[in-house]
């Protein structure tokens, strides 16, 4: 992907979770390592020190979050705008997806 097609890393996380919706192999690559999956579908590089975590709803749809309290500082430039408030839930995570 040449500098001028570069998308932007929600957009890309966002992807591959919808996929992970109708596509069974790729939901349980999600479930089981959620920052292997989300690298090599995407080509973003996970930083060691993020939790990501993903779960099933009961819809079928895939949930990945930062389990981390907070986005680290260098790395807050890969989300256009931050993460929204509302997408903090009750264990201190980020909803990513």
């Amino acid at each position: 992907m040449s500098q001028g097609e570069m998308k932007d890393p929600m957009d890309l996380v966002n992807g591959v979770c919808a996929r992970a919706a109708s596509d069974a192999g790729l939901k349980a690559r999600l479930l089981a390592d959620p920052s292997g999956t989300l690298a090599s579908e995407t080509g973003l590089t996970i930083p060691d020190d993020w939790e990501i975590m993903a779960s099933e709803a009961s819809d079928g749809t895939v949930r990945v979050e930062l389990g981390n309290e907070d986005i680290p500082e260098e790395y807050l430039e890969l989300v256009s705008g931050g993460l929204p408030e509302s997408s903090t839930d009750s264990g201190g995570g980020k909803s990513l997806c």
